[in-house]
């Protein structure tokens, strides 16, 4: 993991590491080795919680601050639709935002 930038916090779900066990509902993917978010060596998928859910898809171990812990932030996101096919998602508890693009 990288240097934390002031007024972020290690990321609750991945610990920094940016990678996650698989839980039970998750299990289907180890059938599909060449996903690009899970590792079979590990067995792990991309956290998304601290980037793995965004359209990038990359994980960077560390969050927003969540305004009522002081700490990286389990995000609560709020979709908002602002198109067609385009969403914002924004946090309850951090005001962090993200948006996806799906296409027409």
């Amino acid at each position: 993991m990288t240097n934390i930038p002031a007024g972020y916090g290690v990321c609750p779900c991945c610990g920094g590491s940016g990678r996650v066990k698989l839980s039970e509902g998750d299990a289907w993917m180890r059938a599909w080795k060449d996903l690009s978010y899970y590792d079979p060596e590990t067995d792990t998928k991309t956290c998304h919680n601290c980037g793995g859910q965004t359209m990038g898809g990359k994980a960077i171990g560390y969050t927003k601050l969540d305004k009522a812990t002081g700490k990286g932030c389990h995000h609560e996101y709020v979709g908002r639709n602002a198109g067609r096919c385009y969403t914002i998602y924004t946090c309850k508890k951090c005001g962090s935002s993200y948006d996806i693009d799906s296409g027409d």
